[in-house]
């Protein structure tokens, strides 16, 4: 009983180890339509929010049966908040942010001008996220693993098949199935996602 028990927390302190030794690193977003998007991200330069991009209807959901890919999906959307900010119905703006917690699409101005393509990307139990990004600093794929989340997943909203990759990832991770990383970049396209060590 007693070697169990110090088998056991031998292995909760692995696993507590791995989280906290994650490195991350800011992100450079892309433009769609000429528009920053920060999708698993936030503007790392000042900004306020000066209103709704698009109507609570338009906010991205990625279904199983869907033939349209997150990027078409956000470039649709994009295209739409630059018609809603040319008729008035959205004051101008500098960029977008899909807040996929709470299904927002959120346009912002900054508080300078300029670029303003770096961001803070978002963490899911200490694994940074880069999605419509690229890592600012130096790394190495070490896996690419096709999109695998749960059936229930699925059929349900771009966050929750992101989640259940990683859950997922995390797991092979633990099993050794794959290498311990850092972060990972997800494809729009596909969903597919690249494990990445910093250097």
């Amino acid at each position: 009983m007693r070697r169990l028990t110090f088998v056991l927390a031998m292995l909760f302190l692995a696993i507590i180890v791995n989280a906290q030794d994650r490195k991350t690193a800011p992100a450079k977003v892309e433009k769609i339509e000429g528009v920053p998007v920060y999708v698993f991200s936030t503007p790392a330069d000042d900004y306020e929010i000066v209103g709704k991009a698009l109507k609570a209807g338009s906010i991205i959901k990625v279904s199983v049966n869907m033939s349209a890919t997150v990027r078409e999906k956000v470039q649709k959307m994009v295209i739409k908040a630059l018609k809603r900010q040319e008729e008035g119905k959205v004051p101008n703006f500098d960029g977008i942010i899909f807040n996929l917690d709470n299904d927002k699409v959120q346009a912002v101005k900054f508080a300078e001008e300029g670029e303003h393509l770096n961001a803070n990307p978002t963490k899911y139990k200490e694994v940074s996220i880069y999605m419509f990004s690229e890592p600012t600093s130096d790394y190495e794929v070490l896996a690419t693993l096709d999109a695998d989340y749960s059936i229930r997943a699925g059929n349900s909203v771009l966050i929750d098949k992101v989640e259940s990759m990683l859950n997922r990832t995390l797991k092979k991770e633990t099993a050794g199935e794959v290498e311990h990383f850092d972060a990972v970049i997800i494809n729009p396209d596909d969903l597919s996602e690249k494990l990445i060590k910093f250097k």
